[in-house]
């Protein structure tokens, strides 16, 4: 019976920890939920993303000089 308390001891105290964390992660998904709808009213594309090829372009003649 000791270690059943010793188990329903460790449980109790990590459910405050648990609970925590699983509100931190349903609070960040919700987040970027609403970030995404945000972004897709006002019609943009992901603002870090650059235009297809022009970064690449760019790139190619960075830092070599002949």
């Amino acid at each position: 019976m000791e270690v059943v308390g010793i188990v329903a001891l460790v449980i109790l105290l990590l459910v405050p920890s648990l609970k925590k964390l699983l509100n931190s992660v349903a609070y960040r998904i919700r987040a970027r939920g609403k970030a995404e709808i945000i972004r897709a009213e006002r019609g943009g594309d992901h603002p870090r993303r650059a235009p297809s090829g022009e970064g690449k372009q760019a790139k190619q003649g960075k830092g070599r000089m002949r």
